[in-house]
């Protein structure tokens, strides 16, 4: 008996996978833009649609940010812009349609997106704390305003995701070491420029000080009319004074001129210099207040009124954020305090000498832009 051939049939089954690649979600921008804002914000929007896209040039931070707090994405976007051209660049607040607001700076190699606050989320308006030195030039006019002695001396932070703040006063004759040697802070700034009392902050309290804005006694009251009359409540009355006459304490509304006596005032004052320096303060919360019955829009305008009356080492960038920064602080929650000190000699020289409290304050706002546990 012969058996057949055996006969083998292999089945091959061959599988394929079909990848489909969707296209990339792209953002178009229309609307009353300079030329070439649109095309940052159409990247922007587009990436934030769509992470494929490339991300454009905005700060690290920013982006972080928006990864968590998106904007607002659709085909097309329509955007206003308000701008105004500065020293160093252009400045711009952009408002979406969306709801969502964006901040942009062109410092000269074109504008960028620089700041977002999403619509119904939380503002990016730069690393926090925000930290600026303010001085108060004691030059007369027609005297250098920026190499003359320090009036007043301030140091103002803000975190614009919590809305909080401090404004800290140092006694303008805070008893200081410097390379230059030992004097008084006010003395600092004399013959030598706002940037050396920046550096003193920073080489000895490791404050993270951005620069300074500095402004006259002449510029102040420029800049205070157009603030306008600023109602504030003052704490104590002044008696009056040997060029103008005092007030009284509680609310009331101050004119420019008022507001500038009010701020220069120390003599037959308790607390003298102290105390002036915490009603230098007072104005401050006082004139953000009225700042912050305009809109955000208006900061493009608000800034480069600023810079009409002081001089600053901010950049375009810093100041727009900083500006925005107005509209997310609480009023009643910024700490105004005056760092502590002893009054004592220093030859025939009346100073102050800073306390250990005043170490451990400085030390303190170095790590948040807050206090923790206030002036003591």
């Amino acid at each position: 008996t012969t058996l057949p051939p055996s006969s083998t049939t292999t089945s091959s089954t061959t599988s394929s996978t079909t990848t489909t690649t969707e296209p990339l979600a792209t953002v178009s921008v229309d609307g009353d833009l300079p030329t070439g804002l649109d095309a940052e914000i159409a990247a922007l929007l587009s990436w934030q649609a769509d992470d494929r896209n490339d991300l454009p040039d905005v700060p690290d931070g920013l982006a972080t940010h928006l990864a968590t707090h998106p904007l607002n994405t659709s085909e097309k976007a329509t955007a206003t812009a308000a701008t105004a051209e500065i020293d160093g660049g252009a400045i711009a607040v952009v408002e979406v349609e969306t709801g969502d607001v964006l901040l942009a700076a062109d410092e000269g190699t074109g504008w960028r997106i620089v700041g977002a606050k999403p619509s119904g989320g939380t503002p990016w308006y730069g690393e926090e704390p925000r930290m600026v030195m303010v001085l108060g030039s004691d030059a007369r006019p027609g005297q250098d305003q920026q190499r003359l002695r320090a009036d007043s001396i301030h140091i103002v932070t803000a975190n614009p995701s919590e809305g909080t703040g401090t404004i800290l006063g140092f006694p303008r004759d805070s008893w200081i070491s410097s390379p230059y040697g030992s004097m008084k802070f006010t003395s600092l700034m004399a013959g030598r420029g706002p940037q050396v009392m920046v550096d003193k902050v920073v080489d000895t309290w490791d404050l993270p000080v951005e620069g300074y804005v500095v402004t006259g006694f002449v510029g102040f009251e420029d800049l205070m009319r157009q603030v306008g009359n600023l109602p504030i409540t003052l704490p104590i009355a002044i008696p009056n004074q040997k060029d103008w006459v005092g007030w009284s304490a509680g609310s009331q509304t101050l004119s420019p001129q008022r507001t500038l006596e009010y701020s220069r005032t120390r003599k037959r004052v308790p607390g003298g210099d102290l105390t002036r320096s915490a009603n230098q303060g007072l104005v401050m919360v006082a004139v953000l207040r009225v700042l912050q019955m305009n809109d955000i829009a208006d900061a493009p305008e608000i800034v480069s009124v600023l810079l009409d009356h002081t001089w600053t080492s901010l950049t375009p960038t810093d100041l727009i954020q900083l500006a925005a920064t107005i509209h997310t602080l609480e009023a009643d929650e910024i700490e105004n305090v005056v760092l502590p000190g002893d009054l004592g000699r220093a030859g025939a020289a009346s100073v102050v000498r800073l306390t250990p409290k005043a170490d451990e304050m400085l030390v303190d706002l170095a790590d948040d832009g807050l206090l923790a546990g206030g002036s003591g």
